[in-house]
């Protein structure tokens, strides 16, 4: 497994657009110092932190699962899958959808500790989501309704819905996330 460097991708784009780290800070609502320490890599950013960074550039987190070649077929070794951390949550993504230029759907395999809620305050996007439970126990917000999935259980749902997850197990979940089109 790979672990990609956040910090270095962030500050590619955003030199990309030709952005200064104060604009980047007033566009995504993220400070200043907090962007410059994560572009430096002294400081890994929440997954929430990092969508919002990763809106005010105009793209999606996807960006950061690709590699410059385009291909028309892209297989993921196991070892090999690259890995964003969200290090206040504990929880690691690993995406299994890795090389395929402008593709329409983005796989990841997220593993959130026991107790852990994705986004607190709910998280919302474009498009349709599929979550498959492969180990574990969650709770699914979506809307006013919420949802316990156990192994081998599945949702399918619009992500203009507002949503969040929970793992409601004692052991770290493993859950597959198909999200069409790529956002995450």
């Amino acid at each position: 497994m790979t672990d990609f460097n956040v910090g270095e991708r962030v500050k590619q784009l955003r030199q990309e657009k030709k952005m200064s780290v104060r604009e980047l800070a007033r566009r995504s609502g993220v400070s200043a110092t907090q962007i410059s320490e994560i572009e430096r890599n002294l400081t890994s950013p929440t997954v929430p932190t990092l969508m919002k960074i990763i809106s005010a550039l105009g793209t999606n987190t996807s960006i950061f699962f690709q590699d410059e070649k385009e291909r028309t077929v892209s297989v993921v070794r196991k070892n090999e899958r690259q890995r964003i951390i969200d290090r206040k949550n504990n929880v690691y993504i690993e995406s299994i959808t890795t090389g395929i230029s402008n593709s329409n759907l983005k796989a990841i395999i997220a593993y959130p500790p026991p107790g852990t809620i994705n986004i607190p305050e709910g998280y919302q996007h474009r498009g349709e989501e599929l979550i498959y439970v492969i180990k574990g126990s969650i709770k699914i917000t979506v809307g006013c309704n919420s949802y316990i999935l156990h192994e081998g259980d599945s949702i399918h749902f619009r992500g203009e819905l507002r949503h969040t997850i929970q793992n409601i197990s004692n052991s770290e979940a493993e859950l597959l996330s198909v999200i069409s089109p790529p956002n995450y």
